[in-house]
Formats: structure tokens, sequence, C-alpha cells
């Protein structure tokens, strides 16, 4: 059974996300705040982290720097990471550049389609997006 990693300061939505992934065939793992997610992925990593962007103690965008930082450096097995945010973002140059420092696999802006959200978790998770170390 995959594990998803999933990370939000929002009970609602962690309680929402979290049946959700469970009823898809999901092991899921939470974490209210960015330094509970990075203790949490380096302990086990998932196949898949889903991070908000507006965490407690650290930022969505940092906690995948670090976790793709620890990936390269062979600290980690690969796993995608899908950014969850509410800042809506317009210009193409400003998304370029926050999927280029957060180096996440795929981003996604709340409110979310349930569905979709679902699918891009199941894509990150294939054992062959994971086994070459690139994503969707």
């Amino acid at each position: 059974m995959p594990r998803v990693l999933l990370v939000d300061d929002d009970p609602d939505i962690l309680e929402t996300l979290r049946f959700a992934l469970e009823r898809d065939g999901f092991e899921v793992e939470v974490a209210p705040d960015g330094l509970a997610a990075l203790r949490a992925a380096r302990a086990q990593p998932p196949e898949v982290a889903v991070l908000d962007v507006m965490l407690p103690g650290m930022n969505g965008y940092e906690v995948s720097r670090y976790l793709k930082q620890d990936m390269r450096a062979g600290r980690l097995a690969n796993f995608g990471i899908l950014m969850l945010t509410a800042r809506q973002v317009h210009s193409s140059a400003r998304q370029d550049f926050l999927a280029t420092w957060s180096q996440a696999d795929a981003s996604m802006w709340k409110p979310f389609d349930l569905a979709a959200l679902l699918e891009r978790v199941r894509a990150l998770a294939a054992p062959s997006t994971c086994d070459s170390g690139s994503r969707p």
C-alpha cells in the first residue's frame, strides 16, 4: 500500500484528504507543520508528500527543498512532492520561479478538485516515476 505524507495546518483539510486518500487505497501519515513533516519524511520516506505552502515553523517550499536536497544526496529514497496552496499565482514567470525554487514535482491550488488531486497523487506514486527519479 503506497504511503502518503499529508501536511497541512488546517484540520478540516487534513481530515478530508486523509479520508479520501485512505479510501483510495493509500496509507496516510499526517503532519501539522513543516518541521514535523521533515522529521516524518526523513524517518520513513513516503511515496508521495502533499505539502501545504503556508505552514507554521517552516513553509512547504522550504520543506520541499530540504527533502529534494536529501534525495539528491542519497540520504532519502526518491518520492514525489505535490505542493497544495491557496496562494493563486497568475504570472507564468512567477509559477516557474516557485516551482523551481521549491523543486516540487507538481502543484495544485485550493480550492482543489478532489478527483484531480487523487489522480495527481496516484501518478506521483506510480512505480515507473519513482524508479526513474523523474516526475510527471
